[in-house]
């Protein structure tokens, strides 16, 4: 079983406009919710791919009440302290213009000692019975800046492998806890690393961490395994959205990690994920059916590098 952390749940909703105007009244067209939050796609994915999965996250008001509903309803197993406030909502606009895809990020509840101690009560308990713990995503506000440290030590401590898919201070802190592996974009890991370039990124980062998978958009998956490094990509024709590939990609490699699976297996499994989730309306989702039609189609390579 996978345990996926997500501390700021949130309401994401597809908004669509016929057009929309910097500065003026826009109507909306129409509107399409889903369960969000980084590691609610995870573990949505990771529930798709055909693994048992719990989702911690702090649950607030009626939109935490509706996200666990949706969550539940696909039979994920929901757990979490309730909190005072609501939810966050964030919004994607769909638009046919250069606003298509922006996207507002709320800020969700914010949070006290005692609801982060309830919160780490319900992982201690979760762990005793899981595989691997991944964890992503933003945290609310109150909590501090160690708050992923402290789950990465607790995880460690039980010999469970995690994966850890953040930014900021909370990736920093929890980098330093050895997770066991991380998942960040091309950009993040220019900010982590200092290095701009993938080749530099991947040297630097390999004697700090066995596995390190960093996704460059269109230029695909560098997934660097002790000092092997594969890279894997797909293309697509016709892309519906590309808002929670990130994520699906995140459940691939968890599922991937969990199974066992060799590097090229994991690769192939990450990648079609993620391309997957381009393919449908759903924000932050995929269907296994269309993992399975693109998992063939995934072009894995190994890329040779002088590792210290």
């Amino acid at each position: 079983m996978i345990v996926a952390v997500c501390p700021n749940p949130s309401v994401d909703t597809f908004v669509y406009f016929d057009h929309f105007a910097g500065g003026e009244v826009n109507r909306v067209s129409k509107e399409l919710p889903y369960p969000g939050g980084k590691g609610t796609h995870v573990a949505m994915g990771v529930k798709e791919l055909g693994e048992q999965v719990t989702l911690l996250g702090f649950w607030a008001g009626p939109t935490g009440k509706w996200i666990k509903q949706q969550l539940e309803e696909k039979g994920i197993t929901c757990i979490g302290p309730d909190v005072e406030g609501w939810s966050r909502s964030c919004y994607t606009y769909k638009t046919d213009d250069h606003f298509n895809e922006t996207e507002v990020l709320g800020t969700g509840p914010e949070i006290n000692n005692n609801d982060l101690q309830q919160f780490y009560k319900h992982f201690d308990k979760e762990i005793k019975r899981s595989s691997l713990v991944v964890m992503s995503g933003s945290w609310p506000r109150g909590a501090p800046d160690n708050a992923y440290a402290v789950l990465v030590e607790k995880a460690n401590r039980k010999n469970i492998p995690v994966v850890l898919d953040a930014t900021g201070n909370q990736f920093v802190k929890g980098f330093e806890n050895k997770p066991a592996a991380i998942h960040l974009n091309k950009e993040e890991t220019a900010a982590f690393t200092g290095m701009h370039n993938i080749r530099g990124m991947l040297i630097k980062l390999s004697d700090k961490i066995d596995v390190a998978a960093i996704t460059a958009g269109k230029k695909g998956l560098y997934y660097l395994h002790g000092k092997r490094v594969v890279h894997g990509n797909l293309s697509l024709k016709n892309v519906y959205s590309a808002v929670g590939s990130g994520d699906a990609l995140t459940a691939g490699l968890s599922v991937a990690m969990s199974r066992g699976y060799d590097n090229n297996k994991t690769v192939k499994l990450a990648v079609a994920c993620g391309a997957a989730n381009c393919l449908r309306e759903e924000l932050g989702m995929f269907y296994k059916k269309d993992v399975e039609k693109l998992l063939d189609k995934v072009i894995v390579e190994d890329i040779k590098m002088k590792m210290p």
